[in-house]
């Protein structure tokens, strides 16, 4: 009789403590934008090199995690979102080919909504498509310098780790929101005018900025420290949202390989294989166990990825002989059940099995098991999902 043992394993994170773990920020490429405000553009290669510095953020950095940028040309879609702590929403053209289209917009506020943290910028009526997305007008032009107001004075992007934030420098074009429903203004021109606004949603939270100059090579210091009032509220700003950050992972390639409940259940694990067919993706999953009396058994699973899981239909398979007697038409595989792959992070997931009847009557019962990686991913993980 095949019996699955009950299997019970405690969490065991692949890594220690959050210090030693990623900010996952992405940002849209020049590619997108058709301009150079962006973080991989020509006008915040100050910007991305003070984000990058290990003395800012770092394991003996101010910020203890480090920061890993992703550039995203293609469409922007909740699985591409959800690789990420923070996205930055540059400067980008709302004539240009790749524009914000509705489908983006929905993608992003229900990313948001799930606990993703964004930053957008819409200095003008050419390029405020984002803003427009979450209701927001524009209007042209501000008095600088930008003070944060007396109530958000002491928020975290102004008074965080890189120290204190009291006037921002502002340059180019540049714009007020002349509509802030819902948002709460942090920080105000000489006019008395709304140019950083921030909003809950859902989980998440939102940061508009009516000129992305405020963090560009136009506002910032030279070279990659943190010396002035831009660079302080740049770097507070992106440590504040991730740490606000909710758990929006999706299930990705990056999480391929061999997994183990730890020493406690050596000798048992399992293979996941993510595979991607055109914008279908979908999850392999091979579980090695063993019945009471000793024999190992495999459990074969397959199932669509929905976010950061995946429902699994479940499989046995038993019949087949060893070496040159094995015949394919001699290998039965019969239903065993449905399951539940969870992932919380690269180093992190859960997998459930829930039997059906007829595997049930021969004793099998629910199980659920936390499992770390047996070795560091070959490659990069997440590994972003275009």
């Amino acid at each position: 009789m095949r019996t699955l043992p009950a299997i019970a394993g405690a969490v065991v994170a692949l890594f220690a403590t959050s210090a030693l773990q990623a900010i996952e920020l992405g940002s849209l490429s020049t590619d997108r934008t058709e301009t150079g405000w962006t973080l991989d553009g020509a006008d915040m290669t100050i910007t991305r090199s003070k984000l990058l510095n290990p003395a800012n953020f770092g394991p003996a950095g101010t910020v203890s995690e480090s920061i890993n940028i992703t550039d995203i040309s293609g469409e922007i879609t909740y699985t591409v979102l959800s690789n990420f702590d923070v996205f930055f929403f540059g400067w980008m053209a709302d004539a240009a080919e790749m524009h914000l289209t509705e489908d983006e917009g929905a993608a992003i506020i229900d990313w948001i909504n799930d606990g993703g943290t964004m930053v957008i910028n819409c200095d003008d009526t050419s390029h405020d498509a984002i803003c427009i997305a979450f209701a927001l007008n524009i209007t042209e032009d501000i008095t600088p310098p930008v003070d944060p107001t007396p109530a958000s004075a002491n928020r975290p992007m102004f008074n965080g780790p890189f120290g204190q934030v009291t006037a921002l420098s502002a340059s180019g074009n540049r714009a007020w929101f002349s509509d802030t429903a819902g948002f709460s203004v942090l920080a105000e021109d000489q006019n008395g005018d709304p140019v950083i606004l921030e909003q809950l949603i859902g989980n998440g939270r939102v940061v508009a900025m009516g000129d992305s100059d405020i963090v560009s090579n136009y506002t910032l210091s030279d070279g990659p420290g943190i010396s002035n009032d831009n660079d302080r509220y740049l770097g507070n700003l992106i440590a504040y949202l991730a740490s606000e950050a909710g758990e929006t992972f999706f299930i990705n390639p990056g999480i391929n390989g061999n997994w183990w409940a730890g020493p406690s259940r050596s000798g048992e694990g399992a293979q996941i294989e993510m595979i991607v067919t055109g914008e279908v993706y979908q999850v392999i999953v091979t579980f090695y166990s063993y019945d009471n009396e000793g024999n190992q058994i495999f459990l074969i699973a397959l199932g669509v990825v929905n976010g950061n899981s995946a429902a699994l239909d479940v499989f046995i398979t038993e019949g087949g002989m060893w070496g040159p007697n094995f015949d394919p038409a001699d290998v039965i595989e019969s239903p065993a059940g449905t399951g539940l792959l969870t992932g919380f992070h690269c180093g992190s997931i859960k997998l459930e099995f829930f039997p059906n009847a007829a595997l049930q009557q021969e004793g099998y019962v629910d199980v659920e098991f936390d499992m770390e990686r047996l070795a560091e991913p070959a490659g990069p993980c997440p590994i972003p999902l275009q």
